[in-house]
């Protein structure tokens, strides 16, 4: 495709009200990326992402951005801010210092998806949705936690000035390891 034939992408930024009603429309691009390698999540995976997300959009501090070509959802960022009683820090596989795990209000800010669908990457879009999520946020620092043998979002975060603090396991099914990113907002 031209650069002349590709359509315009437009992104929105939703709160946790207006995310509501979009949720049918995010799982099948959830589940469509997720399927790839080196993820290979499947239905139980998918119906976690509802289930979560439900309960994310209203925690206040919940944004989300869409990407849309011709109308059509090509990918999506979304996150929240950490409370202080987050278990975000729990299931480290080694122990971290205080002064990485302490959480207080406007501390944390964790990017909790980030997904684009295969036809549409290597385009910047992640990057300007990764951008626009984290843009004007209130909060010191944003995490993120990435599959270590996810390569080309690895390359992608270390680029975008993000740094490993530590590893944990997931609570999906498999207990899958990943790393935990951080990367100051200010």
């Amino acid at each position: 495709m031209s650069t002349a034939e590709r359509p315009e992408i437009e992104y929105q930024k939703h709160d946790g009200a207006d995310a509501s009603p979009l949720v049918d429309e995010l799982t099948p691009v959830f589940a469509e990326v997720y399927a790839e390698p080196p993820y290979y999540m499947g239905q139980d995976e998918v119906a976690l992402f509802r289930e979560r997300f439900d309960r994310q959009r209203q925690q206040e501090g919940f944004s989300l951005v869409t990407a849309r070509a011709d109308g059509a959802l090509v990918g999506f960022v979304l996150g929240v801010p950490l409370q202080p009683t987050s278990t975000w820090w729990s299931r480290l596989l080694t122990p971290l210092p205080p002064e990485v795990t302490e959480e207080w209000p406007s501390r944390t800010f964790a990017v909790i998806e980030l997904v684009v669908c295969a036809p549409w990457r290597q385009r910047g879009i992640a990057r300007t949705l990764h951008d626009t999520l984290l843009q004007g946020r209130p909060e010191e620092r944003a995490t993120l936690t990435a599959r270590p043998e996810a390569t080309a979002a690895q390359a992608a975060y270390a680029a975008w000035g993000w740094r490993r603090v530590g590893q944990k396991r997931n609570p999906l099914p498999g207990d899958p390891i990943y790393d935990i990113l951080v990367k100051p907002l200010r």
